[in-house]
């Protein structure tokens, strides 16, 4: 009988691995496994009822020139391995852990290649383990065929032909494999372009901590976003991925990326365990591993050492930027972590708890500079939506900010916040685009920067730029409804208007019914002329299931005037003042409608009281329609030569 070279099937209880292909299935339907899981499997399969020491599984996972935490990767491995057999460590079916030395596969296996022939292999594990022969003087398998007994290999040692041929096939899987001629072919040193980071995995045992878990995660994609020359995934789509199931070649085609970092996260009182691994996500091999031991107090700078650390992994020892980490209070971590977490939520009732716990956070600790900058990005939030004015709004934003760099002025985020007030507020545009580069200089485009770049770009006329700006953030957080929204924007600022309408339709296929892809779909049919579909859209954007946003219902109301439908206009213009009892209206929309309307002195008052409220309006000109009725009046200049920006 001729033999194959070919990688066996491997069958056991309701599973069979292809050697081949790498594939795990249960009764028939595939189930994720991750490569150094699959090689220890294929390992432990090719010798059942063998003690595979844990050396042995390191040279068959690991070159001697990869730098890993090898008890770190070879403890998740097979804790992965585990899950996707619904093994026990306690109790196992089928991979015993023998401490400090290994593991030994205890079920029965069946083998078969390429040829009809098949093997059962049946183990019964000898009662005391010094009694076995070395592996490399003996290799000893008890074969039995369907109709005969199991034999025990220690009692026997005639081989059956199909025993022998089973070993060949092993042999010969061993030898390709340790050739690594079944592996993929690593890439070196090449350097990693562009990663995501995957959730981290919450192994406290309690659900409750998962805030906690997920603020490592932002943290380290954070500071891997001020690493030069790498491309490094945004958190919103990185999420997304959050328990999936998917192997690491299919996400990092997805993306694509062609780094994955993964971890996790135990914490006990104040004291926790990080471990964290960088792998290439076209093989699934891990590249580098480590664990993180420490306390609460000391969180932020182990999130940057991690970050440094994979960067160096990842081909680019460049350090990361930032200063040296302080001490904080434990409660304060804690309250400015939930801080994040409500932030993240991207509605006024998240923002609102948020300001709470960063405040909450200050006052435990009152030199902690990142909540003063995470509060000063919350309080500029409620220019864009929410109950509060300008000027209730502003002051606490710019004083947060500028606490936040009298404490420490290399934090990016308080020079986003300080950037934005600088310029949506004050209208020092050129002092409000110089604090956004030095945001970008000392960290990269993160989350928190797209919107700011682009508004800025756009104010300037550089339409094309902005574009690409938002492009890039799209590139970087692919999975994002905002991210698309952003790109169909900025299109439409920029006069390309059927770009625009196609990349906002396939927002709302992404998410649909978003608010936003509505409104920005809606501003552009009435750029085109199309107020019919600006008014259908506009609508939808304006009467949400729950709640409503005056600033589009503003918008609607100019298009109903500029449609010619009067009395929707003026029923739009009472909405507006009945809101006006109970939150902040800005003026700036009013006085668009009744420039629609025709309405020079009631539009030219409002523009005024927009301008003495600082409606921020004015920093977005590019998003909103030019006046017509007033454009020529000398009072309409006057409030423009204020602001500072040609109309």
């Amino acid at each position: 009988m001729k033999m194959s070279s070919l990688p066996p099937v491997f069958r056991f209880g309701v599973f069979e691995l292809d050697g081949g292909s790498g594939e795990l299935r249960r009764h028939g339907l595939k189930v994720r496994l991750p490569e150094q899981s699959f090689q220890i499997l294929r390992t432990l399969l090719g010798r059942p009822g063998e003690v595979v020491t844990r050396d042995e599984l390191r040279q068959v996972l690991w070159t001697s020139d990869t730098f890993v935490d090898f008890e770190v990767g070879l403890n998740s491995a097979v804790r992965k391995l585990r899950e996707a057999l619904d093994d026990s460590a306690e109790n196992p079916r089928f991979i015993e852990t023998l401490p400090r030395r290994g593991y030994r596969f205890v079920a029965s296996v069946t083998a078969s290649g390429p040829d009809p022939v098949s093997t059962s292999v049946s183990v019964d594990p000898p009662p005391d383990d010094s009694l076995r022969p070395d592996p490399a003087q003996q290799a000893s398998v008890a074969v039995k065929e369907p109709a005969t007994p199991t034999f025990s290999r220690f009692r026997h040692a005639t081989w059956q032909a199909a025993g022998v041929l089973l070993l060949a096939i092993v042999a010969v899987a061993g030898a390709l494999y340790q050739r690594g001629a079944w592996q993929p072919l690593r890439a070196g040193t090449e350097p990693i372009l562009a990663v995501v980071v995957l959730p981290f995995e919450n192994l406290t045992g309690n659900a409750t901590q998962d805030y906690l878990v997920d603020s490592v995660t932002d943290a380290v994609t954070m500071h891997l976003g001020q690493v030069p020359g790498l491309d490094v995934i945004s958190r919103t789509t990185a999420r997304q991925y959050k328990n999936t199931t998917k192997r690491l070649p299919e996400i990092g085609r997805e993306l694509p990326v062609d780094g994955v970092v993964s971890g996790t996260v135990t914490t006990s009182g104040n004291g926790f365990r990080v471990t964290a691994q960088l792998s290439r996500a076209a093989t699934d091999r891990v590249e580098w591993g480590k664990s993180y031991d420490g306390d609460l107090s000391h969180m932020l700078g182990l999130q940057q050492r991690i970050a440094s650390d994979v960067a160096e992994a990842a081909g680019r020892p460049e350090p990361v930027a930032g200063r040296t980490a302080p001490v904080i209070n434990p409660q304060a971590y804690d309250a400015y972590v939930k801080g994040l977490t409500a932030k993240g939520q991207q509605r006024h009732d998240g923002f609102s708890r948020a300001v709470a716990y960063f405040e909450e956070a200050i006052a435990t600790q009152p030199d902690f500079a990142e909540a003063y900058a995470e509060l000063a990005l919350v309080q500029v939030q409620f220019l864009f939506g929410g109950p509060f004015s300008p000027h209730q709004a502003i002051p606490k934003a710019e004083a947060a900010a500028r606490k936040a760099l009298q404490l420490d002025s290399t934090l990016a985020q308080a020079h986003i916040a300080l950037g934005q007030i600088l310029s949506l507020y004050y209208w020092r545009w050129d002092e409000g685009d110089e604090a956004l580069r030095r945001a970008i200089e000392l960290q990269g485009v993160r989350d928190d920067f797209p919107a700011a770049l682009t508004s800025s770009l756009l104010r300037r006329g550089r339409f094309a730029e902005a574009v690409a700006a938002a492009e890039r953030a799209r590139k970087l957080d692919p999975l994002s409804v905002n991210a698309q929204v952003s790109v169909g924007s900025a299109y439409s600022a920029a006069g390309q208007y059927d770009r625009a309408i196609s990349e906002l339709r396939q927002a709302l296929e992404m998410s649909p019914g978003q608010n936003r892809g509505h409104f920005q779909l809606g501003i552009t049919f009435v750029a085109m002329g199309r107020l019919d579909d600006g008014i259908r859209e506009l609508e939808l954007a304006a009467r949400p299931v729950q709640g409503h946003n005056s600033r589009i219902e503003a918008y609607l109301g100019y298009a109903y005037a500029a449609a010619g439908r009067t009395r929707d206009a003026r029923a739009v213009l009472q909405e507006l003042e009945a809101h006006r009892r109970d939150q902040y209206v800005s003026w700036f929309g009013i006085a668009l409608i009744h420039d629609a309307l025709g309405e020079k002195g009631p539009a030219l008052a409002a523009l005024q009281r927009a301008a003495e409220e600082r409606a921020v309006e004015f920093g977005q000109l590019a998003q909103y329609p030019p006046f017509k009725a007033i454009a020529v009046e000398p009072a309409f200049h006057a409030v423009m030569r204020q602001v500072g920006l040609p109309r």
